[in-house]
């Protein structure tokens, strides 16, 4: 009996887990257009307790390969997973070349982050490409 009970546990446990792992913000994403019409592709991964993400291709706002510094460049750091299912850290604003207090929640395919510069906060929504 108590190897099935712990057998039971074991189960609930891995499942409670790979829900955890299924909103985590990791693959390859695609921004929303900048000020300046510049859409990037950034790839997360873990590093090791946070996310953190690299700019991968960047767009421009017809969706042609444009030439640009913000690729190679890290875009998002130390991303730590909050109780609430979300992740606060820093991410790389291009238009203003500067890191920003951000927070990123993702629902389904679609990652909503908020990046903060001082009181001013600012929306925006990411697809998953993969």
């Amino acid at each position: 009996m108590s190897k099935l009970i712990s057998f039971i546990a074991i189960g609930i446990l891995s499942a409670a887990a790979s829900v955890a792992r299924a909103d985590a913000p990791l693959g390859l994403w695609e921004s929303t257009p900048d000020a300046s019409g510049l859409v990037v592709h950034v790839r997360t991964k873990a590093c090791g307790r946070a996310v953190c993400g690299r700019v991968e291709r960047a767009k421009d706002r017809r969706g042609y390969d444009t030439p640009s510094n913000a690729v190679g460049r890290q875009m998002i750091r130390d991303m730590i997973a909050q109780p609430d299912g979300s992740y606060q850290g820093t991410i790389w604003e291009p238009a203003s070349n500067r890191m920003l207090v951000a927070k990123m929640h993702v629902r389904g395919n679609q990652l909503q982050v908020q990046n903060c510069d001082g009181d001013v906060c600012r929306d925006v929504v990411w697809n998953r490409l993969r």
